[in-house]
């Protein structure tokens, strides 16, 4: 009777894995003027992340072939990750075909389609009118106009929320959510846009009045292609802007860890140096809470960090053998000697013996020794350090890490030399076996 249980749920399993990862299959015309791709697109924590492109054909037709990584929204049209005019959503969990006519007006479904995709065609009919005016620059439309429409509307919202009913759960609970997202995002994003006349206090309508952007201000946004954006607006909207309140106070307005990290993220992305960065990523660091805003922070730092003597050196941090981080600031009142390397460069190893010596030489110094493996293959490299016995701190960033990206470092081995307060000596010091290496530290302990 166990084995049979077990057997069973095995099976189980197995379907839900080979259902997870079945194609889907987009087929499409664009009923306009030529385009010269149109793109696919994930929604990455309320961003847009392009995952394909298809050239459409000289009948427009278009296609794509993709396995989705998660179930749920993905967006297929003209637009870009910034400007989505022209981009269309669409629901997918796998195996499904979306058969779709795209146009300037928006999109059509054709032929045979999901029950989920229908009924987001059904939703975006009949809130295409509160679109268009709320989120496009183009018309004549003006509060007068607006505002009555969005009084008489609002009450459909729950009875349109649950009106659908799919038979996929996962669906039907994100459905009532997404009509009342969408419907303040439109009606809120219309406030924001240029108009030839906009409302005074005194003009808004009960539905704006009795607006409560906490409502809103949820992990659910994460979810949506708009997330980012509406994110923005309800601070603002929150927030009352004439009392012209700081960074701290617009972080605090936001009740979500999540989305606080997402905001502050948006805000370090306009940092204009690279002491900016630092001073705003160390203050913020704790609500870094996902992992795409570390990598984005990551990447705010690579772009801006400078090589210039007495500039602040690149913060990285890796782990070592034991798995324990260990990262530039905690090595602060040493001078740092950061070698850039890997187990299959040939000049690499070449210089082991020479730093070797450093090593020893400068053992009762205020110096740290700092290998930092660029191999893919982390096992080998920790066999490798083992084997070796290899002296100095060594810790693994594996390929493609922020530090090599920061350098630009196009090949190795390649040191870069730090001063006892965390600031750059040299991006491209020399190497151990260089004579002019060993004149540089005993220069900069003295310092």
């Amino acid at each position: 009777m166990i084995k049979k249980i077990v057997l069973m749920f095995v099976a189980v399993i197995t379907t839900m894995m080979a259902i997870a990862q079945t194609a889907s299959n987009i087929n499409g015309t664009l009923d306009s003027a030529p385009y010269r791709k149109v793109s696919l697109f994930k929604i990455y924590n309320g961003r847009l992340v392009e995952i394909a492109t298809s050239t459409p054909d000289q009948e427009g037709r278009f296609g794509f072939r993709f396995t989705p990584t998660y179930e749920g929204l993905y967006m297929v049209g003209t637009g870009t990750s910034q400007n989505q005019q022209g981009l269309h959503r669409f629901y997918f969990k796998g195996g499904e075909d979306l058969n779709v006519k795209i146009s300037k007006e928006g999109y059509e479904l054709i032929g045979k389609n999901s029950k989920e995709n229908q009924a987001l065609y059904g939703w975006d009919k009949q809130s295409a009118n509160f679109k268009d005016k709320g989120t496009n620059l183009a018309g004549m439309s003006t509060y007068v106009d607006f505002f009555p429409e969005v009084e008489t509307f609002k009450g459909n919202i729950a009875k349109i929320a649950k009106s659908v009913k799919t038979g996929n759960a996962k669906f039907d609970a994100l459905f009532p959510i997404l009509v009342d997202f969408d419907f303040a995002y439109y009606t809120i994003s219309y406030l924001y846009m240029p108009r030839s006349a906009h409302p005074k206090a005194e003009d808004m309508t009960a539905y704006y009045t009795s607006f409560n952007a906490d409502q809103y201000l949820k992990d659910e946004l994460l979810q949506l292609p708009y997330g980012d954006r509406f994110l923005n607006i309800l601070v603002f909207k929150k927030i009352d802007l004439a009392t012209k309140p700081d960074f701290d106070q617009q972080v605090a307005a936001i009740p979500s860890k999540a989305l606080k990290g997402q905001f502050i993220v948006n805000r370090l992305e306009g940092a204009r140096s690279y002491n900016d960065f630092l001073e705003m990523s160390e203050q913020y660091k704790d609500h870094f809470i996902l992992k795409e805003q570390q990598e984005r922070v990551a990447a705010v730092g690579a772009k801006l960090v400078e090589t210039k003597t007495g500039v602040p050196a690149f913060k990285f941090a890796y782990p070592d053998i034991d798995g324990k981080k260990i990262a530039l600031d905690d090595l602060k009142g040493k001078v740092v000697l950061v070698d850039l390397w890997a187990t299959w460069c040939g000049p690499c190893r070449a210089e082991e013996p020479y730093w070797e010596k450093l090593n020893a030489e400068y053992e009762d110094k205020a110096v740290a020794f700092v290998g930092v493996s660029v191999d893919q293959d982390k096992p080998k490299w920790e066999e490798y350090v083992k084997t070796k016995s290899m002296k100095g701190i060594q810790i693994h960033a594996g390929s493609g890490n922020d530090l090599s990206n920061a350098y630009k470092v196009t090949g190795i081995p390649r040191y870069i030399l730090i001063d006892k307060a965390g600031n750059l000596i040299t991006a491209d010091s020399p190497r151990p076996s260089d004579p002019k290496l060993k004149t540089l530290l005993d220069e900069w302990l003295k310092k």
